[in-house]
């Protein structure tokens, strides 16, 4: 097989067989430091070391293609052309040659000449170096679609159409090439002109190298070329949502709602998308009845929108229009669980689902008098304070949400958060308090301990907020920079139980690594706080990770003496006895787990480490 490597060193091999040793000795150890150089993206130090391997090998042909790879990087197009032309005179078969100077063509006629006569000559290098490429290899799908990307600015449309479909012919599942199949069957029908695509595309570039203004320039200039052009609408419909112009937005959405059913597009079109973007932005335009309206025609084309029966029971809610918003909720979550189901992925995540609920029980709660809708709506306002940073005006607005209504849990629990960052742990703790007589939360518990030990001075603050920080670093995957917050905020608070049981948490459960210290982080975590519960199932999981499921189990039957309907706690017991085996108490815990958090007979439906058990009809009728 043809690659790059046999290039390399086929180049290599002719080097060292030259005349000057020494010379080609040099000539070898910069090019392998200017690959090095590339690699890193140190494009003007790798530039300066390409060319001095080619003034010392003037026939190294990898080098003159490196150049090239270089010059095409610095956006230098035509020198870019000159380095891949140059490679071709050493090396005429070579594909990856041929194709980076059909690319280097296109982009030259795209970008640095505006001179029409000028463009043309470069797409035509392009159409030449592909057709050449292709001669050589004839199923290169890059190659076949790049030159129908190279006839389409020629105006051929036909020969487009034609390499697309022959490119899909050899690989079915490439969306670019449908996509490029549908723009070149549009231009070729008069749908948009060649002009406004051009216009189009320009934006897309802009848009992707931050230039806001250069691309909805462009845009505009595609949707005045081409009024029926789509995409340009819809790039545009988008733009204006996402920067609040909503009444803009709408206009745009509704033209190409108009567009969409002259049904004079090649391309499939995703109506039902563009009327929940419609929606959305009738929803922030405060204009509830047309959004209601616009989601319920996204639903009626795709049952299956979940976020469009979400997002109509938020505009529902706000028309205190409760039992519809209530309906809307509740056909949201049947979507989503029918759809897994049948195996299908919406792409709707856990914080999504979690507010479709809030929304469902905000409804249920005002309907059952729980609280008014007053009280919510300043809880709202307080909330969007707070994203603000002006903390005095959301306590402000939280503490007149509890006035109206002294029920309303969320509104307690704000304040208590609100209390505690601005370390009024006194209130802090009386609100959380109400809290836990309301609706009793492990998070708000666990902030009523914090503010009781920071109102002590058993640690300071500091040492919190290196652990908040730690903690959502963990969360999100930072887990390097987690370690480190977390060790920082052990250093800052040696008497703080949370920083070393999040620190062995991540050590046993995120990273796998460092379980003896994650095991003395634990107990010393226990030493600090023996009644934490959360804290023996660290432990717990600790010594499951280490093989040790005897004692695992024993810690973790501790943990559930004094939390007995935790799920995670259950499940985790679930695999300690499955790995000591004792199937009988597994099974136990397994069934009390499922009953508590259906998502967990999923997780276990495949987990290995349940095979020892997994054929026995008992474990069957738990997970079915």
């Amino acid at each position: 097989m043809f690659c790059r490597q046999s290039v390399i060193w086929m180049c290599i091999f002719l080097i060292a067989i030259g005349s000057s040793t020494l010379a080609n000795e040099a000539a070898m150890s910069l090019f392998a430091q200017g690959v090095k150089e590339l690699n890193a993206g140190a494009l003007d130090t790798a530039l300066e070391t390409f060319k001095r391997v080619t003034t010392l090998a003037p026939d190294f042909a990898d080098a003159y293609y490196h150049l090239g790879l270089v010059y095409y990087q610095k956006s230098e197009f035509q020198s870019a052309i000159e380095a891949f032309t140059r490679t071709l005179e050493l090396l005429p078969r070579d594909i990856d040659a041929l194709i980076k100077l059909g690319l280097a063509s296109h982009k030259t006629g795209d970008i640095d000449v505006a001179d029409t006569r000028a463009k043309r000559a470069f797409y035509e290098q392009a159409v030449a170096a592909y057709q050449t490429a292709l001669e050589i290899r004839p199923h290169n799908v890059e190659a076949l679609n790049n030159l129908g990307l190279a006839y389409q600015e020629l105006g051929r449309f036909d020969e487009a159409i034609a390499v697309y479909e022959e490119g899909l012919a050899l690989s079915p599942d490439q969306p670019q090439l449908r996509t490029n199949l549908a723009t070149a069957r549009d231009l070729r029908a008069g749908i948009y002109s060649l002009a406004a695509h051009r216009h189009y595309q320009v934006g897309v570039r802009a848009k992707r190298a931050g230039r806001t203004e250069a691309a909805i320039a462009a845009w505009k200039q595609a949707v005045a070329e081409s009024p029926k052009y789509l995409k340009a609408s819809l790039q545009l419909a988008d733009f204006y949502f996402e920067s609040g112009a909503y009444a803009q937005a709408i206009q745009t959405y509704l033209s190409a709602i108009a567009l969409v059913s002259e049904n004079q597009l090649s391309q499939s079109v995703d109506t039902a998308n563009i009327f929940y973007n419609l929606g959305n932005s009738y929803l922030r335009a405060q204009q509830l009845e047309a959004a209601i309206s616009a989601y319920q025609q996204a639903i009626d084309m795709n049952p299956e929108m979940v976020n469009a029966w979400a997002n109509m029971g938020t505009a529902l809610l706000e028309m205190e229009r409760l039992d519809a918003a209530i309906m809307a909720c509740q056909s949201a979550l049947k979507a989503h669980t029918t759809a897994l189901s049948l195996g299908k992925v919406l792409g709707v995540s856990p914080s999504e689902l979690r507010r479709i609920e809030f929304i469902r029980k905000t409804a249920q709660d005002i309907k059952t008098g729980e609280y008014t809708m007053q009280a919510y709506r300043l809880w709202r306002q307080g909330l969007s304070a707070g994203n603000r940073g002006d903390a005095q005006t959301a306590l402000k607005l939280w503490e007149q949400a509890v006035t109206l209504s002294p029920r309303y849990a969320t509104a307690h629990e704000s304040l208590t958060w609100g209390y505690f960052n601005l370390k009024r742990f006194d209130d802090a703790i009386q609100s959380g308090e109400t809290v836990q007589t309301l609706r009793p939360n492990p998070q708000v518990a666990q902030l009523i301990e914090f503010a009781s030990a920071l109102k002590t001075g058993k640690y300071p603050f500091e040492a919190y907020q290196l652990w908040e920080q730690g903690r959502r670093a963990g969360a999100a995957g930072n887990l390097e920079a987690a370690v480190t917050l977390l060790l920082r905020a052990i250093e800052a608070g040696p008497e703080f139980a949370a920083a070393y049981n999040t620190l062995a948490w991540l050590y046993a459960d995120k990273l796998g690594t460092n379980l003896a210290e994650a095991e003395k982080l634990a107990r010393r975590a226990l030493e600090l706080d023996p009644d934490a519960t959360h804290i023996n199932d660290t432990l717990g999981w600790i010594l499951y990770k280490q093989g040790r499921y005897a004692e695992a189990l024993t810690v973790f039957k501790e943990a559930l003496t004094h939390a007995p309907n935790n799920a995670e706690y259950l499940y985790h017991g679930s695999l300690a006895a499955v790995k000591n085996g004792q199937t009988s108490q597994a099974l136990e815990y397994l069934t009390r787990a499922i009953a508590l958090d259906e998502r967990i007979r999923q997780r276990v439906e495949t987990q290995s480490e349940f095979d020892a058990i997994r054929f026995t009809p008992a474990f069957r009728a738990i997970v079915r």
